[in-house]
């Protein structure tokens, strides 16, 4: 849990109220301690020479994991997980070492869970007599052979009864690791060593058995151990918890039962996996109309790679040697299967080369992960909104079709975690009443609507990161549903779904920005209309100008306007004279422009912006 770095938020002290409330929570989880111990660990006050200082922060893991953190002088002491549980620190289990109930293992296997695996039951020592009472979840400690300083702290996958009921067979998973001695949570207190180490010669250590044969390597690495210098007992032990002889028999049952959620990819694997899905895709999953190109890098892999992953895996870029969907894609741009672009800051699929030898051989399997929900090859996977079915037609929109556009939302970093707990990809698209059931769903599964105003929702520390801002932390405790809602569109990044009539839907990044009609004078009293940014929604600017030539009776221009290196060329079209309305007639006549209050009422489209320059202010 805290094997990589974590993050913490504003750190808050905690009143004399908070103190005893924290006090009488730990004395209710652990009934062992006494009064005067936990007096002694979490002071009533501070002390007039500054000592005696709690101070609480919020945490968020590298895995998202999310917490409060209490530290006293310095010192964290306790953390508490989302659902209050509360867990003691090493710093903490060294001044109360009986706070616990403790497993021990052998020196080498505790190495290994300094470098971040769990403490297999193989690797486990049994008490001569027995093992104590213990339940599925319950917390613990972890201690090496010859000595009661424990020295990593988790919580129990099983329990003594079944392991009593299977006879001590000591097969799978006994305790999952969430902190240790030299991890980060360590490294956040003063970062001193267990007691005995400050006496113990390492170097002169008796490898017979005692918990000295460790050699704790601060950096993170292993220290190998020959096997001649270990005891008889553990001439057979894996460091990676197994024993010769047993795992045959432990790895059809214990073993693949944690498969499924535990086993990571090599980066190898990944990319396979990853070159898998993208052959997928540029075989049979991309549409062939070239209008569906320039496509944005992350585009493509949110809604094309991701869902063409075989059915039972998962794709995730940053396990792979490539790190990064770019990366990934200019190695498959060399190898000739696509062309690629920078524009604007983004990495740009702009064709595909369907002729390539590997591509026509490959075979796309007839089923992917993306197919158990039901979605267009342009919609986003999981969750997300699927574009509607269009006809392909080419010229002049057909009767009755006209221009849509649907606002879509994406998470960004803060909102992901909200997201994952109702089961959503963190790389879904969103509409807003998507975005309300989904806060709706949220709160229904944590209990947060408050019963005397069901419009109230209570704020967790999951809704806190994703809607609140710094200073609201400690001071809002409900929002409105609505409130939530408006702040997470606010928050999340904005994409759209445009449809243009006779094309396929296009999802692309970004607010909608409206066709703008510009009239000013020109050369004294003569009047021109300006119309700009006409090529995002599909419009020819030359055929455009045709249209109006003829509608106005005016003479018409297109000329190029200045932009950015590699930007897709943008045209501004001139009519003589004050020519709005036919502007806007011609707009809904020939491409399908949708205009509400009367026909040609520019100011009453979402899609289009007129600004009269002539108008005295």
């Amino acid at each position: 849990m805290f094997r990589k770095p974590f993050h913490t938020k504003p750190q808050s002290h905690l009143r004399s109220s908070d103190r005893r409330k924290l006090r009488a929570e730990l004395l209710a989880a652990y009934p062992s301690i006494s009064e005067e111990v936990v007096v002694d660990l979490i002071p009533t006050k501070e002390g007039k020479d500054g000592g005696g200082e709690v101070i609480s922060a919020k945490f968020v893991t590298h895995g998202g994991e999310q917490g409060v953190l209490y530290v006293v002088d310095g010192q964290p002491i306790l953390w508490k997980d989302l659902s209050g549980c509360i867990f003691p620190t090493v710093y903490t289990l060294w001044r109360i070492p009986a706070m616990l109930p403790t497993i021990m293992t052998h020196g080498p296997v505790l190495q290994k869970l300094f470098d971040g695996a769990d403490l297999m039951l193989p690797g486990v020592i049994i008490p001569a007599e027995g093992f104590h009472d213990f339940a599925y979840g319950d917390v613990a400690a972890v201690t090496v052979r010859g000595s009661p300083i424990p020295m990593a702290v988790g919580t129990m996958t099983v329990s003594s009864a079944d392991i009593k009921k299977s006879r001590y067979e000591m097969r799978g998973k006994g305790v999952k690791i969430l902190h240790t001695f030299g991890d980060y949570m360590w490294a956040h207190g003063n970062k001193s060593e267990p007691p005995e180490l400050d006496f113990v010669e390492v170097g002169d250590a008796d490898t017979s058995g005692s918990w000295t044969e460790l050699e704790y390597n601060p950096s993170g690495a292993s220290t190998p151990i020959a096997s001649e210098t270990l005891p008889a007992s553990m001439q057979n032990l894996n460091l990676d918890g197994s024993v010769h002889g047993e795992i045959e028999q432990n790895n059809e049952e214990a073993v693949a039962k944690e498969t499924d959620t535990e086993v990571k990819m090599s980066p190898a694997e990944m990319d396979q996996l990853l070159e898998q899905a993208l052959f997928t895709v540029l075989k049979s999953r991309l549409p062939d109309d070239p209008k569906a190109f320039p496509m944005p890098s992350s585009l493509l892999y949110s809604n094309y790679i991701v869902p063409c992953r075989p059915r039972g895996t998962l794709i995730d870029i940053k396990q792979s040697s490539y790190k990064k969907v770019g990366k990934f894609l200019k190695a498959m741009e060399k190898r000739g299967l696509i062309k690629l672009k920078e524009r604007g800051g983004e990495t740009m699929l702009m064709s595909v080369n369907r002729q390539h030898p590997q591509i026509i051989e490959f075979v796309a399997p007839r089923k992917v992960a993306g197919d158990e929900k039901p979605a267009k090859p342009e919609g986003p996977a999981d969750g997300s909104r699927s574009p509607t079915d269009s006809s392909k037609t080419n010229g002049k929109s057909g009767a009755g079709e006209t221009i849509s556009a649907v606002e879509l939302y994406k998470a960004s970093a803060k909102e992901c975690r909200l997201f994952e707990e109702i089961g959503a990809s963190k790389d879904a698209l969103f509409t807003e009443a998507d975005l309300r059931v989904a806060v709706t769903e949220y709160a229904e599964m944590k209990n947060l609507i408050d019963r005397a105003n069901p419009r109230m929702v209570k704020i967790d520390a999951i809704l806190c990161d994703a809607v609140l801002k710094k200073d609201e932390y400690q001071s809002v405790d409900y929002l409105p549903r609505d409130g939530i809602l408006q702040r997470l569109t606010e928050r999340m990044q904005p994409y759209h779904e445009l449809h243009l009539p006779g094309r396929e839907p296009e999802i692309r990044k970004g607010t909608l920005k409206p066709i703008q009609i510009t009239v000013e004078q020109r050369q004294g009293r003569k009047t021109v209309t300006k119309v700009v940014g006409i090529e995002r929604f599909g419009i020819d600017p030359e055929q455009l100008a045709g249209w109006l030539k003829v509608r106005c009776a005016s003479s018409t221009s297109v000329t190029p306007i200045p932009g950015k290196a590699n930007a897709a060329p943008v045209y501004e079209v001139m009519i003589q004279g004050s020519k709005v309305k036919e502007v806007c007639s011609v707009l809904e006549k020939e491409c399908g422009m949708p205009f509400t209050g009367g026909k040609g009422s520019a100011v009453s489209s979402r899609f289009v912006e007129v600004v009269d320059k002539t108008k005295k202010k």
